[in-house]
C-alpha cells in the first residue's frame, strides 16, 4: 500500500504552519480547528493528491506520493464556493457549486490541466430544475456524466447530460434523493459505485439502483468533510482536519474513533455485519442489515494518517508537517 512520509507546508503569507507532533503510531491528530478542506482527488497513475481548501477556491494544492508539496494549480475563473474535485479524461474538474443562500442563478464546473502553474480552463454552467440548491459534492461517473449532490431539507443527487454544452446554461435532472449531510463524494474505479461522505460516515451507493451497498458510521467522531478513493479497496477520509487511510466500507459497520493521541497503541472499535444486505431506499439510506456475527476491528487497520495543517488552507510551500506510513 502507498506510503506518505512528509507534507512540506507553509503559509503563503510567510508564516510557517505550526509543527505537528510526532504521529508515527497515532490513530488521529488534532490540528487545532483546521477543518476546511472541501475537495480531494487522488490520481493513482500520477501518484498525486489534489487538495482544495475553502479559503483559496482559485487554487488547488498538489501533494506527491512521498508527501512533499508537488506544486499549486491556479486559474482565473473566479470561483465563489468550490465544493469538490474530480479527475476525468486527463483533466482536473473543479466544482464551484456551493450556494448556502440558494441565490445563484447557475453554478459552474471548471476543467484544468492537472499540472502545477497557472492554467487555462474550460467551464460549464448548470442550473437545477427545481430552483437554486446548495451542492456539497461533485463526482464524475465512468461514462463521464457529472453528478451533483445537494444538502438541505430536500437533498438530492442531480445529473447532467453526458455532453453538456459550454454555451449557455445546462439544466440538470434529479436522479435520486440524497443521504443526509453529504459533504463529498467520488466514484470508485468501477465508474458505477459512488463513495459518499456524509455527516456521520461513509456510504457506497450503486448509481444504477441507488441502493446503499455498504456503509461505515462513525460514532462520536468529527463531522464529515472529504473523501477520495486511495488505491485498491481503500479511501482517504477527512474529518476534523485529518485524513485517515481506511479500507472501503464492507457490510454495515459502526466505528467509534479514538480520541487524538500519540500513544503507540490507540484503540478504536468497530462492529461489522457479515451480511451487507441492503434494500433500495428512496432517501439514499440503507435499511438496517440483518444481525450477524461481528468482531472487533480497527477502522484504520493501522492505516496511513495524513495531517493537513493550516498551511493547506492558503498554500503549499516549504515547511514541516509530517505524514506517517501505515505499519
Amino acid at each position: 500500500m502507498m506510503t506518505f512520509r512528509r507534507l512540506a507546508a507553509a503559509l503563503s503569507l510567510g508564516l510557517l504552519a505550526t509543527a505537528v507532533p510526532a504521529l508515527a503510531h497515532a490513530d488521529d491528530v488534532d490540528l487545532g480547528g483546521t477543518t476546511d478542506v472541501v475537495g480531494l482527488a487522488w490520481d493513482e497513475g500520477a501518484e498525486t493528491l489534489y487538495v482544495s481548501a475553502a479559503g483559496t477556491p482559485e487554487a488547488v494544492q498538489m501533494v506527491g506520493r512521498d508527501g512533499t508539496a508537488a506544486g499549486e494549480i491556479t486559474f482565473t475563473g473566479g470561483p465563489q464556493s468550490v465544493q469538490g474535485l474530480a479527475l476525468d479524461d486527463g483533466q482536473l474538474h473543479i466544482a464551484d457549486i456551493g450556494d448556502p443562500d440558494a441565490d445563484r442563478e447557475f453554478v459552474t464546473v471548471f476543467a484544468v490541466a492537472p499540472e502545477a502553474g497557472q492554467q487555462s480552463y474550460r467551464a460549464w454552467d448548470f442550473a437545477y430544475p427545481d430552483g437554486a440548491q446548495d451542492a456539497t459534492a461533485f463526482l464524475i461517473s465512468g461514462r463521464g456524466r457529472f453528478y451533483f449532490i445537494t444538502t438541505g431539507d430536500d437533498a438530492g443527487i442531480y445529473g447532467a447530460e453526458l455532453e453538456p454544452s459550454r454555451q449557455g446554461v445546462n439544466t440538470l435532472f434529479r436522479a435520486a434523493d440524497a443521504p443526509e449531510g453529504v459533504t463529498d463524494a467520488a466514484f470508485l474505479d468501477d465508474g458505477e459505485t459512488m463513495l459518499v461522505r456524509t455527516g456521520d460516515g461513509v456510504e457506497l451507493i450503486n448509481a444504477f439502483t441507488w441502493e446503499v451497498e455498504s456503509s461505515t458510521t462513525y460514532v462520536g467522531g468529527a463531522e464529515g468533510e472529504s473523501v477520495t478513493p486511495f488505491g485498491a479497496d481503500r479511501m482517504l477520509v477527512g474529518a476534523g482536519g485529518t485524513l485517515r487511510d481506511e479500507p472501503l466500507p464492507a457490510g454495515q459497520t459502526t466505528a467509534t474513533p479514538a480520541a487524538p493521541t500519540t500513544s503507540p497503541e490507540p484503540s478504536e472499535t468497530a462492529e461489522t455485519s457479515a451480511d451487507p444486505s441492503v434494500a433500495p431506499s428512496p432517501t439514499g439510506t440503507a435499511a438496517p442489515a440483518q444481525p450477524a456475527d461481528s468482531s472487533s476491528d480497527s477502522v484504520s487497520r493501522g492505516g496511513t494518517l495524513i495531517a493537513l495543517a493550516g498551511a493547506l488552507v492558503v498554500a503549499l510551500a516549504a515547511g514541516a508537517v509530517v505524514f506517517f506510513s501505515k505499519d
